[in-house]
C-alpha cells in the first residue's frame, strides 16, 4: 500500500486559488453582460440583439452553475483539509501518549 502524503496548507491554498479563478471568471461575465445589455438597450433591436440578449442569459444561468459547482469543490477541500489535519493532531495525542507511557 502507498503512502498518503497530504499537505493541509497546500490544499487550503489551491482551494483559495480555485475560488480567486471562480470570482475571476464570474466579473468577466459580469463584463459580458453589461456590455450585451447595454448594447441591445440602446440603438440596436431586432432578432439578432433579442438573440444575442437570451445568449446573455444563457451564459449567465451557466456562469451561476459553473460557480456552484466550484464552491462544492472548494468546501469539499477546505473540509477535507480540516479534516486531515484533525486526525493529525489526534494521531500525534496518540502517539505521545504511547511515547510516554512506555
Amino acid at each position: 500500500m502507498g503512502v498518503l502524503n497530504t499537505d493541509s496548507a497546500k490544499l487550503r491554498t489551491a482551494a483559495s486559488e480555485l475560488d480567486r479563478i471562480k470570482n475571476d471568471t464570474l466579473q468577466g461575465l459580469g463584463r459580458y453582460m453589461t456590455m450585451n445589455s447595454d448594447l441591445t438597450g440602446g440603438g440596436f433591436g431586432g432578432n439578432a440583439a433579442l438573440a444575442s440578449l437570451r445568449t446573455t442569459e444563457d451564459v449567465a444561468t451557466t456562469g451561476r452553475n459553473v460557480s456552484a459547482r466550484f464552491d462544492s469543490v472548494i468546501t469539499a477541500m477546505n473540509s477535507g483539509a480540516a479534516e486531515y489535519d484533525r486526525v493529525e493532531s489526534e494521531n500525534q495525542a496518540n502517539i505521545a501518549s504511547v511515547a510516554t507511557s512506555a
